[in-house]
């Protein structure tokens, strides 16, 4: 795709307007992309808490920034870089965070000790805290891949873009996702 067709894209225009001051284009612009936003930051931060602050900020950063945005990519794409670098800030700051945790969060992150643990009958919410679970675990560059591409329904070429790495690089880290994925979910379920 070339910077013509970035010209056409309704959401650049909107953009520039926001960027000469247009808050009724900004507010369009997040109208259009929040629940993209809050459902990235959770799929790849897994912390319900924060999304609202997280994304708060990232919208705030984007109106910051909006006079750097050159066009020469879909502002989809330059709004998800944002969204990923940020919430790789954000993994990496309360990584290194000692704190102390509620059971919840304890057992959220499947760290109940066993003796605290209540074994109920089926839960169908299990499974999917288990896949959640198994996709937090990867590492971040897998993680990250797998849920733009499976979870967002990112091109392989969007992803690159976003991430800033070949379509090839893009191609092996999700296989690698998915590969582990599907041994520790397999074991599981």
């Amino acid at each position: 795709m070339g910077n013509f067709d970035n010209l056409c894209d309704p959401d650049n225009d909107l953009l520039n307007q926001a960027a000469e001051g247009n808050e009724k284009a900004f507010e369009e612009l997040i109208k259009k992309y929040e629940k993209a936003v809050f459902s990235t930051i959770y799929r790849y931060t897994g912390n319900k808490e924060d999304i609202e602050d997280l994304a708060q900020e990232i919208f705030f950063k984007i109106w910051q920034k909006a006079n750097s945005f050159k066009g020469r990519s879909k502002f989809s794409t330059w709004l998800y870089r944002i969204v990923v670098n940020h919430c790789l800030n954000y993994k990496a700051k309360t990584k290194h965070h000692l704190q102390h945790e509620s059971l919840d969060e304890m057992s959220a992150r499947g760290k109940t000790p066993e003796s605290l643990k209540v074994y109920s009958a089926y839960d169908g919410n299990c499974h999917i805290e288990m896949i959640q679970r198994a996709i937090n675990e990867l590492p971040k560059n897998q993680r990250l891949a797998f849920i733009l591409a499976q979870l967002e329904d990112k091109s392989h070429a969007e992803i690159a873009e976003i991430m800033n790495l070949s379509v090839s690089s893009v191609h092996s880290l999700i296989f690698r996702a998915r590969d582990s994925l599907k041994k520790k979910l397999s074991a599981i379920l």
